[in-house]
């Protein structure tokens, strides 16, 4: 089975598509975040490359927050954060070591809603993975993190998980899959299988195609794109194949 990271805007399914990888028999690592209400299946992600993600990140403290933020985003939370296309994540001394430290045994699953950022930073320890881009319509996100995400008094209000969504999937169209194998994903092709069948034959892998539990889904807008994410929308579902 071939490595895989699994990179997406948080709330957008990349823990469904990583909870597959993992039944299949992939490594997500040690450490493991527990399951919660908003995702009773598990994360799927390792505590050790949030760290290394969050330490990714940690400069850039000053411009990740906005106004929509309850308050400044703390240690833990910069997957909520707004970063600015133009902004370079560079790795500091000494934090390559942690890195490959991180990184589970082959054949690994790697995902976290912040490699939407950091991806290119892992670019020497990852080796040459399959990256799988999972997303879904922006405003399905947005409202499952204004509704979902709770760390203590943060609240993401819409129109910033809006931002967040754009960010994340902008910097993934126009910095990121120029360096990398890619596969686009749909969330609503891991719900009704077409996605799951593409993954098996890039990944060399049989997933379980019961696995995505349909009773989940909470958010399914049947309203446009906002504006300043049409387009970028629409080049996702056109590199997944997606026509719903």
């Amino acid at each position: 089975m071939r490595d895989c990271v699994v990179v997406g805007c948080g709330r957008s399914g990349t823990s469904l598509a990583a909870g597959l990888l993992a039944r299949a028999g992939y490594d997500c690592g040690r450490e493991l975040l527990p399951a919660d209400e908003g995702s009773p299946k598990g994360f799927f992600e390792a505590r050790g490359v949030n760290d290394v993600n969050e330490r990714l990140l940690a400069p850039h403290d000053p411009m990740l927050s906005r106004s929509g933020h309850s308050r400044p985003l703390r240690h833990g939370e910069r997957w909520l954060g707004v970063l600015p296309p133009g902004v370079e994540v560079e790795v500091p001394p000494g934090l390559r070591a942690a890195m490959a430290a991180a990184l589970p045994a082959s054949p690994y699953c790697c995902k976290d809603p912040r490699f939407g950022y950091t991806v290119d930073a892992w670019r020497g320890v990852l080796g040459e993975p399959l990256v799988v881009c999972v997303f879904r319509h922006p405003l399905a996100t947005a409202e499952s993190i204004a509704r979902d995400v709770r760390y203590e008094d943060l609240r993401v209000d819409p129109a910033t998980a809006v931002e967040i969504w754009r960010a994340v999937y902008s910097r993934i169209l126009d910095r990121h899959r120029r360096d990398a194998e890619w596969v686009f994903v749909h969330y609503e092709q891991l719900m009704d299988g077409s996605g799951v069948e593409r993954l098996d034959e890039r990944l060399g892998a049989t997933l379980d195609h019961g696995f995505a539990d349909p009773a989940l889904r909470r958010s399914c807008p049947s309203r446009e794109p906002p504006r300043g994410c049409a387009g970028l929308y629409a080049e996702l579902c056109a590199a997944a194949g997606y026509n719903g």
